[in-house]
């Protein structure tokens, strides 16, 4: 994602944009280990047989993603312009966070969650969660102004966004315009740019050379 001879200011060795938590380093909890379907522990992750049940049967092999943020000490001086677009947007703080998490309670937490009029609510060792909005603001310090995105153009830039427009705006002078695209044929602010929308704010698992049109309108 950096350029091989991207050095950190102070230290011989290189780093990267994006940071990543691995399951057992230094730092992290430990991951707890999953109980049985009958175990003590498990009786007390859940308020219901049904609620173990979906657990044990949806969601208990279902994989996590690793955790990645934004490492802020490699822009230290750099004048990337898209990086300002990210502070002016308060965006920064949210994804260089690095605190840890338990890959079993994240399940239980998916398993038993429920959304209602904008409203999340799921359970988790017999406690009620409710997340309101003006609540999920304030625990991601995100700011509540801007355009909703619910991953299609908004109506507000359909009569000045174009989508070949965007291609040349984000691509080098070599790429095909024609051919799929590749997060390869962008110029180099563009492709960090790209990286950190698909691997902290808007994590994917998979395919992350190929840019979608969502990640574009982004």
């Amino acid at each position: 994602m950096a350029e091989p001879s991207k050095k950190r200011k102070g230290s011989s060795s290189t780093t990267t944009v994006v940071g990543q938590h691995h399951r057992g380093t230094s730092g992290d909890p430990p991951a707890p280990n999953t109980p049985s379907f009958s175990s003590p522990r498990s009786l007390t992750l859940f308020s219901s047989d049904d609620q173990r049940q979906r657990y044990y049967s949806q969601f208990s092999n279902r994989v996590i993603l690793d955790l990645k943020y934004l490492d802020v000490e490699f822009f230290d001086g750099e004048t990337f312009d898209w990086y300002q677009v990210f502070q002016n947007s308060e965006l920064v703080e949210f994804m260089s966070l690095k605190l840890p998490y338990y890959h079993e309670l994240v399940r239980v937490f998916y398993s038993n969650l429920k959304i209602q009029d904008g409203v999340v609510f799921s359970k988790v060792h017999q406690i009620p969660i409710v997340i309101n909005q003006s609540l999920f603001y304030s625990l991601s310090k995100l700011s509540s102004q801007g355009v909703p995105f619910e991953g299609t153009l908004v109506d507000d830039w359909k009569h000045v966004y174009s989508s070949h427009d965007a291609h040349k705006m984000v691509c080098n002078d070599h790429a095909n315009m024609t051919d799929k695209f590749l997060a390869g044929s962008f110029i180099f602010e563009c492709r960090i740019m790209h990286y950190i929308l698909c691997r902290v704010l808007l994590p994917r698992s998979t395919n992350l050379a190929q840019a979608s049109e969502e990640d574009l309108i982004l």
